[in-house]
């Protein structure tokens, strides 16, 4: 289950599903590719019991990385794979067991063989990439677009948009959605934006705007017009 929907930017209640599953002892894995680095999280606070994220999203990192997290009272009871000889935990040969091996338990049960080292590359950069995001804070990043996505909701021309996420931003992530009055006008306002460079997505044929840092209320003003002269 997502954190935040990738088609209209709805905030899920996670405590609340959290607690709904545990309740039928079921556990939850959390999907926080659209939410991590830009929405402040504690996996205390959210209660699943697996998350995973994409890295290239609000982590600013590449393609090709990102993580998994487990509950560590989980850890024993996840089906055991194959697993390099560093998931052991240890540096030294002398200290293998060969006889019952078991996986390391924190990230090294997950270290990869030499033949995958090339990935290390994308992970040096998702290193650097969320140092940045810490140091930023997802709060900042939170408030700053929760900003610029009020902005251009307050300014759509009822005549022609409407909002297609919630307006209220407790129960909105860092994106914000707007369609036309018609599918088929979406499309068009869609491609009207991007002739005119500005970078959006279409997602489940809503117009998904995702503002970050190095947008300004400028951005907004442009996308704005644009939509104001659209003839749709």
């Amino acid at each position: 289950m997502s954190l935040v929907r990738y088609d209209d930017g709805t905030l899920l209640d996670a405590a609340r599903v959290s607690a709904a599953c545990h309740a039928q002892g079921t556990l939850l894995l959390l999907d926080v590719s659209q939410a991590c680095g830009a929405v402040p999280m504690s996996v205390k606070d959210l209660g699943a019991d697996f998350m995973v994220c994409a890295g290239y999203k609000w982590l600013l990192s590449c393609y090709g990385t990102g993580f998994f997290w487990v509950k560590s009272e989980h850890l024993d009871t996840l089906r055991r794979g194959p697993f390099y000889w560093t998931g052991q935990n240890t540096d030294h040969f002398s200290e293998l067991n060969f006889v019952d091996p078991k996986p390391s338990r924190n990230a090294k049960r997950w270290d990869a063989a030499e033949w995958a080292t090339h990935y290390n590359f994308n992970l040096s950069a998702m290193a650097e990439s969320v140092d940045f995001v810490w140091r930023v804070g997802p709060e900042v990043v939170a408030g700053h677009n929760r900003n610029l996505i009020e902005s251009m909701f307050s300014r759509l021309p009822e005549d022609r948009c409407v909002p297609a996420s919630p307006l209220d931003p407790k129960r909105r992530g860092p994106a914000g959605c707007f369609t036309a009055l018609k599918p088929e006008k979406t499309v068009e306002l869609y491609q009207k934006l991007r002739r005119e460079k500005i970078i959006v997505a279409l997602r489940e044929g809503k117009i998904r705007v995702s503002p970050h840092l190095l947008n300004s209320s400028q951005d907004i003003d442009h996308l704005i017009n644009v939509v104001c002269d659209w003839r749709g």
